[in-house]
């Protein structure tokens, strides 16, 4: 395999949408189960963060599929992304989007009590 195709599986937008989710979300249990106030920049960065991966994901696929997008795409997606993502999935893939958004689910809820988890295991073993 090119090193060109290997970089752009490993870098792939789906890739790294999925990684900023599971980091952003264990983080997030973490400092819920430690009683924590998140520090004030990360949900500062977070939604950009997000919206940009996001984004950047559906830009990528609607170009593999030949799916037209949206003019103003940032906007479009910061006002309506819960709605348009569950809606693009399904349209661009039938049942097997459904899949897309449970799992997509899953790491989200699953990131966030995986850190809440750890977290208290280290409390644990501290004791």
């Amino acid at each position: 395999m090119a090193m060109a195709t290997i970089l752009s599986r490993m870098f792939s937008p789906a890739l790294l949408l999925y990684l900023f989710v599971v980091i952003t979300q264990f983080a997030s249990g973490v400092y819920v189960d430690a009683h924590l106030d998140l520090p004030p920049a990360i949900p500062l960065l977070y939604w950009p963060g997000f919206l940009w991966a996001v984004g950047w994901w559906l830009r990528t696929d609607s170009r593999k599929r030949n799916v037209a997008v949206v003019y103003d795409l940032g906007f479009f997606l910061y006002i309506a992304w819960p709605i348009v993502m569950p809606y693009y999935l399904v349209k661009t893939r039938g049942a097997k989007g459904l899949l897309l958004i449970l799992g997509f689910i899953v790491a989200y809820a699953g990131a966030a009590m995986l850190g809440i988890l750890v977290f208290e295991l280290l409390i644990t073993l501290r004791s």
